[in-house]
């Protein structure tokens, strides 16, 4: 689980890539973190990812759908 401190970090990431302040990341936000973050891809390969971490299928990436999937991400082996 994440603790309130690592959460507080990542709310702070989520928010400056949610460049309209919508509240959720959409398509292209994601493709400008994942550049920022020094992983570039294809708009397929945005697509994909995108889709998984979009749990609900709304369209966006909700700030609770980005947490499960950096959780899941960075879980120890």
């Amino acid at each position: 689980m994440t603790s309130w401190e690592d959460l507080n970090k990542l709310k702070g990431v989520f928010d400056r890539f949610d460049k309209d302040q919508s509240g959720s990341i959409d398509r292209i936000e994601f493709g400008e973190f994942l550049a920022a973050i020094g992983k570039p891809m294809s708009a397929e390969q945005i697509a994909e990812g995108f889709a998984e971490i979009d749990e609900d299928g709304s369209g966006v990436i909700e700030f609770s759908e980005f947490v499960d999937w950096w959780e899941t991400r960075n879980k120890p082996n």
